[in-house]
Parts: structure tokens; sequence; C-alpha cells
């Protein structure tokens, strides 16, 4: 098979003859591995509230609690994905923290209702692990393919994880029908721990055979190996050193403010949209909706986005994301008309967001520091959902629904701002040598 960077035409992670796309095998296992986690993971995220409250017999105040733990836990986590990355390994972080995770879902699975610090201590770790995976993965799926190919393959990871979701949340709602909640949910995060196993095993497999050390690098490194950047090379480590770098604050700031005004308002805004006008019964296929626009478009957009700067492609998916809140904002009384058609145009936002920040942030990061740059990004998303959160459960508390998505509109404006500036502050490599 040769190393990390070798190509292959089947490949499959149990020996089946599967097309690869052209990606490294390694590249290979990280999507598979994703798209199964994604299917666990997809199946216990909407119901986390509802197993704490149902299942363990929390009240409302004690969930509001480990919802804010968990918070500060997905912060904790994805600065440590990032140092441990950069210390022992991609691949080895991965098995690791999948593992871990693995553990938290089985733990929430087999606990009874009365044993509620067990179901708050996994609830709280699992977050952690998951925070701590992403950059991992990132660093993981980055370095084993070519820069040129670096976008494509995180546009199929986009997909892949995407259709996953939506298998989950399928699957979890035909378990809850049939089961009930208590033994629906547990059944739910017992595939949950079982999808983190798996990827455990593939990249464990897949990083053991070609002898990498648990580095997961290959031969492919960032386009920062190929240029001395301000002091940032390998020799200075720490976030200290990412925090220097100008390209890289300002994808920070433009990351924070997408996901508090964007991301974070598709999760929660919009449901608590639908639970102030007394309309939820559609909001299942408002989330349906947005997720068929990703799994249907990434791939096919990739090679129009491609031909694009980075900064102009950035800029319109954050314009997308706001024209998406300035239909509910133009709404009297947003019903599941104009939420479903806010849901299809952040969709768009979503294919052009997603497969770029990912590639820039692992473009820009110089040897050695590829785990705490993802990191970073991962630290970004984490803190940009704290702070939409709050921002929804305030403004949207008050029942200014207009407003409130007209305010975050405009953050969204200041965010499409923020990418154009990027112009002048990424090396040449990272914006259009793809």
């Amino acid at each position: 098979m040769g190393g990390l960077g070798t190509r292959t035409k089947d490949w499959n992670p149990f020996g089946l003859g599967v097309p690869a796309a052209g990606f490294p095998p390694v590249a290979m296992v990280v999507l598979f591995g994703e798209f199964l986690s994604s299917v666990g993971s997809g199946a216990t995220f909407p119901y986390l509230v509802v197993y704490l409250h149902d299942v363990c017999r929390l009240s409302g105040g004690q969930v509001g609690a480990v919802l804010v733990v968990r918070a500060l836990a997905a912060v904790a986590g994805a600065l440590a994905g990032g140092a441990l990355s950069d210390r022992y390994g991609a691949a080895r972080t991965v098995v690791g923290v999948a593992a871990t995770a693995a553990v938290a879902a089985a733990v929430m699975a087999g606990v009874p209702g009365s044993a509620v610090p067990a179901a708050v201590v996994a609830a709280i770790a699992g977050t952690g692990a998951g925070a701590a995976l992403a950059p991992a993965l990132d660093a993981l799926l980055a370095r084993s393919v070519p820069g040129h190919a670096r976008e494509k393959a995180f546009s199929w990871r986009n997909t892949v994880v995407t259709t996953g979701a939506m298998l989950g949340v399928a699957g979890a709602a035909v378990a809850l029908g049939v089961l009930g909640v208590g033994s629906g949910l547990r059944w739910v995060y017992v595939l949950d721990a079982a999808s983190f196993v798996v990827l455990a095993v593939l990249v464990g497999r897949a990083a053991g055979r070609r002898g990498n050390g648990g580095d997961g690098a290959g031969v492919h490194g960032t386009a920062g190996d190929l240029r001395a950047r301000g002091g940032t090379g390998s020799s200075d480590k720490g976030y200290a050193a990412v925090a220097r770098d100008p390209a890289m604050r300002g994808v920070f700031v433009f990351v924070l403010l997408v996901v508090a005004a964007g991301f974070a308002q598709l999760q929660i805004g919009l449901p608590a949209v639908s639970v102030l006008t007394h309309d939820v019964d559609g909001l299942g296929w408002v989330f349906t909706a947005n997720m068929l626009v990703v799994a249907l478009a990434q791939v096919p957009a990739q090679r129009l986005l491609a031909r694009l700067p980075r900064p102009v492609v950035l800029a319109g998916g954050a314009s997308l994301m706001a024209g998406a809140w300035v239909i509910v904002a133009m709404d009297p009384t947003p019903g599941t008309g104009s939420l479903l058609a806010a849901a299809v145009v952040f969709g768009l936002g979503e294919v052009a967001y997603m497969p770029v920040v990912a590639a820039l942030v692992n473009d820009l990061a110089p040897p050695g520091l590829a785990g705490r740059y993802n990191g970073a990004n991962t630290l970004a998303w984490t803190g940009g959902f704290a702070i939409g959160a709050a921002a929804a459960g305030t403004l949207l508390g008050a029942g200014s629904v207009r407003l409130f998505f007209a305010v975050s509109a405009a953050v969204l404006g200041a965010g499409a701002l923020v990418a154009l500036s990027l112009a002048r502050l990424l090396p040449k490599g990272s914006t259009d040598d793809r």
C-alpha cells in the first residue's frame, strides 16, 4: 500500500472494493469513520435535554447548569485536542479521544434514571471529548491529502457528516417511537458509543499499518510548511504562536461571528421561533431541508468554489446566511414556510463556508502546529456557539424575534467584511493556490 500519501483505486476498511475518489487511504479511513461517527452523534444531539430531564429526572435549572458546564468542557476540549494532536500525533489523539467518547456514551446508555451523577459526568466528558476530537480529525484529514485536494476532501467530509447525521436523526426518531423515550434513548447512546469505537479502530489500524508513529500526516505538509510566516515556525510552539499569526486571528474572528450569528441561531434560534409562534410541527422538515441542501450541493459546488478566491467565497457564504435571517426578520409572524426558506438559503451558505475554512486553517498552520491551529478553529466555533446561545436566550426570551434576526443578519454582514479583509492577510498560497 505504500505510505499515507499513496493513492489507491479501491479501498474499504473491511477490504471490499469501493471507489476511493482519488483520495489517499488514510483520508478514506477518516471520511468513512466520520460518517459512522456522525450517525451516532446525529442520533443523540437533539435528545440530550430530553435524556437529562425525562430519563435522569433533572429539573430545568439543573439541565441548564449541565449545559453551561458542557460549554466550558467544549472550550477545554478544543484547546486540549489541538495540543495533544501536535504532541502525540493526530491519529493517536483520534484513537484516544474517540475511545473516551465511546466510554462516556456507554455510561449514558447504561445508567438508570437515579444515577444522575454518572449521567451528568458522562454528558460533560462526552462533550469535551467531542470537542477534542474535532481538531485532531481536521489535522489528520488535511495532512493525508495534497494541498490542492484539501478543499475537495473537506467538501466530502461535510457531505458524509451531514448525510450520517440525517440517518442518525431518522434512526433515533424510529427508536423512540417504537421503544419509548427511556429505552429508545439508551439504545441511541449504545449506537453512539459503537460509532466512536469503530472510528477509533479504523484510524488506529490505518496508522499502525503504515508505521507513521500515530502522526497521520503522511507525506503531505500544509502550505505553512513551505514558507516562513513571522516566526510561527516549528520551533515556536503553543497557542501563543497561533495568536501571533495575523491571518489566523482574522480567521478566528470570522468563525466566531459566523457561528454566533449563524450556526447557533440555526440550531437554537429557529426552534425558539417555532416555540414562540406555537408552530413546531414543521420543525423537522426545516432541518431536513437544510441538511439535504448541504448533502446534495456540497460536492458539486466545490468545482465552482475552487475557481474563486477564498475570501470571496467566505464572504459569499456569510452573506447567504445573512440573507436567510433577513427572510425570517421580514415575516411579521415567522411560520414553517419562512423558516423552511431560510433553512435552504442558510444551507447554501454552509456549502461555501465549511470546506474553505477547514482547508484554510490547515494551509496556514506551520510545521508542528497543525493541531493547535485546528484547536483554535474549534475554540472559535465553541465560543461563538456559546455566545450565540446566550444571545438567543436573552433576545428571543423577550419576544423580539424580528429584531433578533435582523441583528443576527447584520453581524453576519460584518463577518462578510472580515472575510474580505483576509485578502490582505493571507499568504498567496493560502488564497489562490488551489
